[in-house]
């Protein structure tokens, strides 16, 4: 997939899908506490339907995790109750670090 198209959807995709099944929880649970279909929350893990705003804060909730976790890479380890603001410094500034160097390659 284009890197400039839905990479975040893929990522968002993938937190979901990893922090859901780490809380024992079907596609179908899931669905029911956000309240969307089953499908829906497919598409969302395959990185195929991007939720609105409103669905990403009860996905949060539902799963007692930070929404910005859900946009960074591994963010399915992120917990609510494990972040401070030190760890979130410290996670953004791994991240923007990360995403420099891969800039840097994609232009070499």
């Amino acid at each position: 997939m284009d890197k400039s198209n839905g990479l975040l959807q893929e990522i968002f995709g993938r937190n979901l899908k990893e922090r859901r099944r780490r809380l024992g929880l079907t596609q179908g649970e899931l669905a029911l506490k956000i309240g969307v279909s089953t499908s829906f929350v497919t598409e969302i893990e395959k990185g195929r339907k991007a939720p609105s705003f409103a669905t990403i804060e009860k996905i949060a909730e539902e799963t007692h995790a930070p929404v910005w976790s859900y946009f960074c890479e591994g963010g399915y380890n992120i917990k609510d109750e494990d972040v401070t603001n030190i760890e979130i410094f410290r996670y953004r500034l791994k991240q923007t670090v990360c995403a420099a160097i891969d800039q840097t390659i994609d232009e070499a």
